[in-house]
């Protein structure tokens, strides 16, 4: 049952963190050219979140379950590997994120938006992972949570034809935005 209430909360954590980018731009008093900016676009505002969230999710899961489960590799090495395994969308929505901020004219706004950006990855990565581990004892979900990762249940194109989440059209567009880069 858990997998199947997955992607819903996935959809809403993607929406609420592309409102939480366009709210910090509005925020720190970016006009409507440099929220939409050469880069700029609400499709790709919500395929970078959703990217950092997943990456966000993967780092928890290492940090808080690999070494309960007796597993060698750190945390870090854990989410590299994922990062490595999903580096088609990982390095668009790191590349889209550098270009975005670079395109905010002053170095106070682009901190605070970054600040902002970031913090609600965590936000929102963080109440993902405390959904997860409210459905079972530690143990179990650290188990089925970190076997959907080592199986590559996690990574975002099997993950997105899986679940068969909308957002897949705009992650795959993010990508071929950034070949272009």
């Amino acid at each position: 049952a858990a997998a199947q209430e997955q992607p819903n909360v996935e959809i809403i954590l993607t929406r609420v963190l592309s409102s939480t980018l366009l709210i910090a731009l509005v925020s720190v008093g970016a006009t409507a050219d440099d929220i939409v900016g050469q880069a700029g676009s609400k499709s790709r505002d919500s395929s970078a979140a959703f990217v950092a969230t997943q990456n966000f999710v993967v780092g928890r899961l290492g940090r808080d379950c690999l070494g309960d489960m007796g597993r060698s590799e750190t945390p870090l090495e854990y989410q590299q590997t994922w990062q490595k395994e999903n580096a088609k969308y990982y390095d668009a929505a790191t590349k889209y994120m550098e270009v975005r901020l670079s395109q905010l004219e002053y170095p106070a706004e682009r901190d605070a938006v970054e600040r902002s950006y970031y913090a609600s990855v965590q936000k929102t990565g963080e109440a993902a992972i405390s959904r997860q581990f409210s459905n079972g004892s530690k143990s179990e979900v650290c188990k089925y949570a970190i076997t959907l990762v080592d199986s590559g249940s996690m990574n975002i194109e099997e993950f997105g034809k899986a679940t068969k989440l909308p957002i897949m059209k705009d992650l795959e567009e993010l990508a071929e935005w950034a070949k272009k880069k």
